[in-house]
């Protein structure tokens, strides 16, 4: 029997209870013939967290070998997983997945209108296929973004619907991706993904190091998805300081986040959460300076992070760069989340409990 130790979010939203856990085999975590960069650092943070919790865990590439498992896993972006959790179920299953999801309160003009766009953006999208790349100026590159994310809203909503009819638990990063789910009728937990070291890197003090770089932003720039981050370029052109790393993973992401002061964050919908980043910048010392988040829990705005309004970023980052006290109260606090609340070890617990 493999035992965990599960932390379970109370109602007052703040405190979390001890409780066990028993598996009546190895864990399994799912690892998908499609998975992206993304999805496989967080396996890789999955593995290490079952190690440290001293429970036998192995990859699961196809799906006849969930035999003999007590429970399997999907972590991640859920397409990397899907044909895998086609097959029959011989354990318990459990998706955690963080990908974006819309409130429908969200979609200019309901749901009707939703559908009606994102139809016609699917007749649409195959015969431009050539011209997706193509820069275009700002109100026809914010169009196009926006029909992107639409889509990719609508596709993520399909998949995580087709899991959750063969699973026995689905998992959110977010509590406002938890209330998505629900008005679909969908039931899932909420669990940030956590810190482990071996993907975020030993954390590391914010007063320590040569910190060179003032300001970094993590954005992929895609110019079919770029939207509200093409401020980025905006930025560029008015603060000399600041670097963008965009397509930057692993280790040389790591080293260049410990060599930051701020990390400026702009989001593809506004107030979506942003747990990941917050999390790698917090590792390494650096202090995230983000747009106002929806429901950013267990991360706290002044405690965990800094919070000002997409116009007022910039200024927010240089007015920090100069607050010493202030990033490293920040970090420090931040730090203490991740090594508590936030290790991925306690965060896997959670997430496979009932």
């Amino acid at each position: 029997m493999a035992a965990y130790d599960a932390v379970v979010e109370t109602k007052s939203g703040r405190g979390y209870m001890m409780s066990r856990v028993d598996l009546p085999g190895p864990l399994g975590i799912a690892l998908g013939p499609t998975a992206d960069r993304l999805t496989t650092e967080l396996v890789e943070a999955a593995m290490a967290a079952a190690s440290e919790l001293g429970v036998d865990a192995r990859l699961v590439r196809r799906g006849e070998e969930q035999t003999g498992l007590g429970a399997l896993i999907g972590i991640g972006h859920q397409g990397s997983f899907l044909s895998l959790f086609a097959s029959p179920a011989s354990c318990r299953r459990i998706i955690w997945v963080g990908e974006l999801l819309q409130l429908d309160g969200d979609a200019r003009g309901g749901v009707a209108a939703r559908v009606a766009r994102a139809r016609a953006w699917n007749c649409l999208r195959f015969p431009l296929r050539p011209l997706m790349r193509v820069p275009l100026p700002g109100p026809l590159a914010r169009a196009r973004a926006s029909a992107t994310l639409e889509r990719e809203w609508a596709q993520n909503l399909r998949e995580t619907s087709a899991l959750a009819r063969r699973v026995d638990r689905v998992v959110v990063t977010s509590r406002d991706r938890r209330e998505a789910l629900a008005r679909h009728g969908i039931a899932a937990s909420a669990v940030p993904f956590g810190y482990s070291e071996v993907v975020a890197g030993p954390i590391a003090p914010p007063g320590r190091g040569e910190r060179d770089l003032p300001i970094v932003t993590i954005a992929k720039l895609d110019s079919r998805t770029a939207g509200r981050r093409s401020v980025v370029g905006e930025w560029r052109d008015q603060e000399p300081r600041l670097r963008v790393l965009d397509d930057v993973w692993g280790s040389e992401r790591n080293a260049l986040l410990r060599r930051s002061k701020v990390v400026l964050n702009v989001s593809r919908r506004p107030g979506d959460f942003v747990g990941w980043r917050l999390v790698l910048a917090l590792a390494t010392g650096s202090v995230v300076v983000t747009e106002p988040l929806v429901d950013p829990f267990p991360f706290v705005a002044g405690e965990h992070f800094v919070e000002a309004p997409l116009d007022g970023l910039l200024d927010a980052a240089r007015g920090l760069i100069a607050d010493e006290p202030t990033r490293r109260r920040i970090a420090e606090a931040g730090q203490a989340l991740l090594t508590g609340e936030l290790r991925m070890a306690r965060c896997l617990s959670r997430a496979i409990s009932s």
